[in-house]
């Protein structure tokens, strides 16, 4: 080859390379979230038309080798994929905008995840945006209107005390109606909720109907909770730290709230000269409100801190919390600490594993007793006996009781009897003492009742990928509680002293174990779509208690067991409960149109005996995408239109173990003169019992219209439980008074709106608003032999309940008020302040002309009609406000606060029978309606203002993201007329399932003003 050749072989040659050089090119990037400016992590930037490209890191940041003219594909869940152009430029931030499309939103459901496109049950999800900010002890309490179909009730809301939660109605008598809780993938009890901390939670999902529920069996019966936690992320390391701090209020109950001025005023408007009881109560001096003095108010702290991050290998994420809830009660008081460690690995294409770890421990001052017993009190007594007050007490009475009270004492009614009030130059011994003969602040004061709680949950995995398509996963759950309470009751607590005094030591132990092995199966080929799994899970639980009791105490100081002369009682037991469990489930969905899932699971108890210990739960679910048909997928109005139906069977054994046995409980016994142990039988032993069964079938709608703008779904469901396990009352001949059997059957039946409008949606200005309601009719359908059953919870205050069939599980029974008792003709109306008669007037139904058994009818009952919430959220610029009505409509409670506060028992509110007319038509007011109370509500649930600080001041002190905020919890809360108390959610410990609705003595509802900030970097 001649010179010229090669010299022209070489300047094409660098030419080539030189605009190679010129065409090829490293750019870097970020990628960020239009709604608020921050980086986005994960980002996908592939290369369009080619597989190469790459991820953003955790600051949104990406560097990638191209090529002048190539267009950069940018995606990532919940935002519109966008492309963009690259000519010359060497560095671009781009802007990713929210996708008003959320139907390739990522579900969990039980042993897996899905595409909320192909969701064919009834599933709700709920993603952490803001409920971690809402000052709540507990998870599940910032819940609270944000699910459909799934009440949240502050039945007893003392400081980190569990509401009640249902899913769809109560559908079992005897066996639990609580739902099950899967965090992590690990069940556990529903208590667990109360060791979450919700800064750690990502998502919690519900799943509510059967079909979507069934894949946990018997667990599953009541709905499933789902709870995920965040995980790192690859990328930078990040930590966050989240705060707040409130004071926690209760306004004043004007119901009860009676004082000594207003009711003197009263007795001499209308006699013109006031009683010997009310003159005694003004000279002591005293007149004061117990609210004010039992709601001391409160604050509610929490403090977060977490770490996040992790490779292309390995992420993690661990956090440690505190939060100190005051409550609103005197001696209310809850702490917790949390802990929370997250690992996930990628070994190598075929094996990953993974584990997390959460323990808590709680310490907790609980409430002895109830408020009740208090508020009742009037306002002349004081608190303690001063140089005033003490010259009024008897020292004579009962033998000298109080001969040697001294000033600093806790005054008591029953100190002041006896005392000669003279009124106009008349002179009369007179006693006001009316209730009790204990003060109501050592009641609450002179009892420690603490509890401390120790809890661990968490899990390990193993995956390994077979195929592309299908994997093994074994994992081993659990979790563990230890629980230890202490109750002294002090020598101050009553008048009797030392009498009184008592301790309690409780001590408990919980273990759960189980044992998941899975085949996960997922193939898509052409327009087809499969997911699948089976496998095989075993659980094991065993429950440890030991308790003991000590009396004999003569004095505080020392407050163990060593120091009782008596040990009253020990007892101790011990339960095992097992599991074995063969579940399968297939999904699959043609073209992203047509969707069909098929699921079953076995499951084997060892509640039940050998010939009753399997129970078989299939489930099945279709869905058709029709917004997918060419008929509407070009619509500009329908943007998304799904109709699916779900049927499925699930079950339950959530009653006390070993009851198909024969089972003996100890005893003593004399023989030849001695005392000897011995064992009597316990029960009357069923080898059939079986499994409780529910069928469901659930037909629902998801829509979306105009891009999504409005969006949501609507349900219906049935819910049929039979074979319900229950107590049937038997002879007593037998030995026994009831026994355990399958009998009843209960329906819930109702409907549920998810509603989603995106209003405005502008760069700096966006309001978006979601309105969620649900309805559920609870119908008995049988009830065998025990149809029409009365029965009451307190033999003291017997009011009735009865349980008949077409009427739902629980219903008020007894007689409908027809007018009050005239005050002339009371005993003594002025004797007790705030007080009212205990007997009412009521209608003689059949009109025979007499008042009987026969005239007493159902009065309410204590379940909601609807239950709803209203939402709106707001965001301009760096601020945004949110708020959340809250409203339950329809149900009733039986109200005996009100025998309490009103003091019926007292003598002087009887009617007087010589003068009093129609005494055959008066009944007591705890036998009527008259305590029926509407249990109906509207509150302001929450409300939350934030500002986010600008750049300038975030890269002043190296922050990646800060935002203050306040917030406020039931800042308002408005009841029915007719409802006096303080708490329409509230309910006592007396409550079962048949007898619900008994309403006494529970905390109020609390007000709760926050501040917090949160901070990244």
């Amino acid at each position: 080859m001649n010179l010229k050749i090669k010299l022209t072989l070489l300047v094409i040659f660098l030419v080539n390379i030189t605009l190679i050089a010129q065409s090829s090119f490293t750019i870097t990037g970020t990628v960020l979230s239009q709604t608020d400016n921050s980086p986005i992590p994960g980002a996908s930037i592939i290369i369009k038309g080619s597989t190469k490209g790459t991820s953003t890191d955790f600051d949104g940041k990406f560097s990638l080798n191209i090529t002048s003219g190539d267009v950069l594909e940018i995606s990532f869940l919940g935002f519109t994929t966008k492309l963009v152009p690259i000519a010359n430029q060497k560095d671009v931030t781009i802007v990713l905008s929210e996708s008003t499309n959320t139907l390739d939103e990522i579900v969990v459901v039980g042993y897996g995840t899905q595409r909320k496109s192909h969701l064919s049950g009834s599933i709700s999800k709920v993603v952490n945006e803001s409920l971690d900010q809402i000052a709540t002890a507990r998870a599940d309490d910032a819940l609270v209107g944000q699910v459909s179909g799934v009440n949240i009730q502050a039945t007893n809301p003392e400081a980190g005390e569990a509401p009640t939660i249902r899913i769809r109605g109560v559908g079992s008598i005897n066996a639990s109606s609580n739902p099950l809780l899967v965090i992590d993938g690990v069940p556990v009890d529903i208590e667990f909720f109360g060791n979450l901390n919700m800064n750690d939670v990502e998502s919690i999902e519900v799943l509510k109907d059967a079909a979507s529920s069934a894949i946990y069996g018997s667990q599953g019966a009541n709905g499933v909770i789902m709870v995920t936690t965040k995980q790192g992320k690859e990328g930078k390391v990040r930590f966050s730290l989240s705060t707040f701090t409130g004071f926690k209020s209760v306004p004043t109950n004007d119901n009860y709230n009676m004082s000594l001025k207003e009711w003197t005023a009263m007795e001499l408007a209308a006699t013109g000269t006031l009683s010997y009881p009310t003159t005694f109560k003004n000279l002591l001096g005293v007149d004061h409100n117990w609210q004010d003095d039992i709601y001391d108010g409160g604050t509610i702290t929490s403090h977060n801190l977490s770490v996040r991050g992790g490779t292309d290998k390995t992420k993690f994420s661990a956090s440690l919390g505190y939060l100190h809830d005051e409550g609103v009660i005197i001696t209310d008081d809850y702490k917790k600490y949390n802990l929370k460690l997250k690992v996930d690995t990628k070994v190598s294409d075929k094996v990953s594993f993974g584990a997390n770890l959460s323990p808590s421990f709680t310490e907790r001052r609980r409430l002895d007793g109830d408020t009740y017993g208090v508020l009742r009190q009037g306002p002349w007594l004081p608190i303690y006996l001063d140089e005033h007050t003490i010259q009024f007490v008897n020292r004579t009475y009962s033998n000298g009781k109080y001969a040697n009270v001294q000033v600093g004492d806790y005054a008591m009614q029953d100190m002041f009897r006896d005392y000669p009030v003279t009124i106009d130059g008349v002179t009369k011994n007179t006693s006001i003492r009316y209730s009790g003969d204990s003060n109501p602040f050592a009641q609450f004061n002179e009892v420690n009742f603490n509890e401390d709680r120790f809890s661990l949950s968490g899990n390990l995995y193993l995956q390994y990928n077979l195929t592309d398509n299908l994997s093994f996963k074994t994992s081993l759950g659990g979790s563990y509680r230890a629980n230890r309470d202490e109750r002294y009751i002090g020598v101050l607590q009553h008048s009797t002293g030392k009498d009184r005094a008592s301790s309690r030591f409780r001590s408990t132990h919980e273990i759960s174990l189980v044992n998941d092995n899975l085949f996960l199966y997922n193939k898509e080929f052409g327009k087809h779509e499969i997911n699948a799994v089976v496998g095989v899970s075993a659980q094991k639980e065993n429950t440890f208690r030991t308790e003991t009791t000590g009396i004999g105490y003569e004095f505080d100081y020392i407050e163990t067991l060593n120091a009782a002369t008596i040990i009253s009682n020990a007892t101790s037991y011990e339960i095992d409960r097992r599991m074995l469990s063969f579940l399968g489930r297939v999904n699959y969905a043609y073209d992203g149109k047509y969707l069909v899932s098929l699921s079953m699971r076995r499951d084997g108890s060892s509640v039940f005996g050998p010939d009753k210990k399997y129970g078989n739960f299939p489930a099945a679910s279709v869905g058709w995408n029709a917004y997918k048909e060419d008929f509407l997928k070009d619509s500009d109005i329908i943007s998304n239109l799904k109709v699916r139906f779900s049927y499925g069977v699930t079950g339950t054994d959530a009653i006390d173990e070993y009851k198909y046995l024969a089972l003996l409980e100890t005893s003593s016994a004399v023989v030849n003169g001695s005392v000897t142990s011995s064992f009597n039988p316990a029960n009357i032993s069923n080898p059939d019992l079986q499994w409780e069964r529910s069928i469901e079938w659930n037909p629902g709608v998801d829509f979306g219209f105009f891009n999504n703008r409005i969006s949501g779904s609507i349900d219906y469901y049935n819910r049929t439980s039979d074979n319900l396990l229950l107590f049937l009352d038997i002879p007593s001949v037998t030995g026994f008074t009831n026994t355990d059997v399958n009998l009843g059957q209960v329906e819930n039946a109702g409907f549920e709106l998810e509603l989603r409008t995106r209003n405005i949606s502008k760069d700096k200005f966006s309001w978006n608003t979601s309105i969620l309601a649900s309805r559920n009719k609870n119908t008995l359908l049988d009830f065998g032999t025990a149809n029409g059953l009365i029965s009451s919870v307190d033999e003291k205050r017997a009011s009735e309940w009865i349980n008949l069939v077409g009427h739902p599980i629980s219903s008020f029974y007894g007689y409908v008020v027809d007018k009050q008792i005239p005050t002339e003709y009371l005993k003594d109306p002025w004797a007790v302040v705030g007080g009212q008669a205990q007997d009412v007037y009521v209608k003689d139904l059949n009109g025979d002309g007499l008042i009987d058994a026969d005239d007493k009818t159902i009065l309410g009952d204590p379940y909601p009609d609807i239950v709803w919430s209203l939402s709106n959220e707001f965001v301009l610029g760096d601020f945004d406000f949110s708020f959340m009505f809250q409203g339950s409509h329809g149900a009733e409670i039986r109200n005996m606060e009100v025998q309490y506060y009103y003091n019926h028992f007292n003598s002087g509110m009887d009617f007087d029978p010589a003068i009093t007319p129609n005494q055959g038509f008066i009944q007591e007011k705890i036998f009527t309606s008259d305590i029926i109370q509407n249990a109906s509500f509207v509150a302001l649930r929450n409300v939350n203002i934030g500002y986010k600080l600008p750049e300038s001041i975030l890269k002043k002190f190296q922050l990646s993201s800060a935002r203050i905020y306040a917030t406020g919890q039931n800042l308002l809360f408005l009841t029915a007329d007719n409802y006096t108390g303080a708490n329409p959610e509230a309910m006592h410990g007396y409550n079962t399932v048949t007898q619900y609705g008994y309403h006494l003595g529970g905390a109020p509802v609390s007000q709760t003003i926050s501040v917090g900030l949160n901070l990244e970097f």
